[in-house]
């Protein structure tokens, strides 16, 4: 049976409204009431579209990633033949501008980033289905780079700095303490791309340096 379209509308009013509170308090802070207060709504819609406060905070996951990555793909947009040296810098682009983001799209990352802070049973889900396969993309990638005789040990130690390069700027601009040398208030387009171009030349380096020794 056809789902009627106040029934759509309901449901996508209570996804948004779940994203702006669960990317504000995170998942244990958040109470469906307040979900249901911001959505205009009632418990009794929640638990009919999602059936508990932990799918629908993985629906929020689901749809906060999806939205994020169409927009800001791993790939960039990249052929499958680019080099490895391109396709990283795809990467950090990707998650640079997730994380730094300040309108919708920047909801994944604040999500993603209360969950680092306190992490929840009820994402266990998410993290095996997108999040674990974005890791694995970013450590072939990586394992490029250093070369066949590269051991996991050394793969995973670059993908982490690499990684969290990233996540400390998502950090730092959810507590307001952006350093002064990227400039008070809103990051501006060009600062975030000097900030993907510095990364990426800093962590090729950094895995040029692990592969040579």
């Amino acid at each position: 049976m056809a789902i009627r379209k106040d029934g759509v509308d309901r449901y996508n009013v209570l996804l948004k409204a779940a994203l702006e509170v669960f990317a504000e308090k995170g998942y244990r802070n958040t109470t469906v009431a307040e979900i249901c207060n911001r959505a205009k709504s009632n418990v009794a819609a929640v638990n009919y579209h999602f059936g508990s406060k932990d799918k629908l905070y993985l629906a929020v996951w689901k749809m906060a990633f999806e939205e994020a990555l169409k927009v800001y793909p791993l790939n960039g947009g990249l052929p499958d033949d680019s080099s490895a040296e391109q396709r990283l810098r795809a990467v950090v682009y990707s998650l640079v501008h997730r994380f730094l983001d300040d309108g919708r799209l920047g909801r994944a990352g604040q999500i993603l980033l209360r969950e680092m802070a306190e992490s929840t049973e009820a994402v266990q889900q998410i993290l095996s289905d997108i999040i674990s396969p974005l890791q694995r993309k970013v450590g072939q990638i990586i394992k490029e780079l250093l070369g066949e005789n590269a051991s996991q040990q050394q793969v995973a130690f670059c993908q982490l700095s690499l990684i969290n390069q990233c996540i400390a700027l998502g950090f730092r601009r959810s507590k307001g303490k952006l350093p002064p040398v990227l400039g008070e208030g809103k990051l501006t387009a060009e600062t975030i791309d000097e900030l993907v171009e510095h990364i990426t030349l800093f962590s090729l380096a950094g895995i040029a340096a692990v592969r040579n020794k």
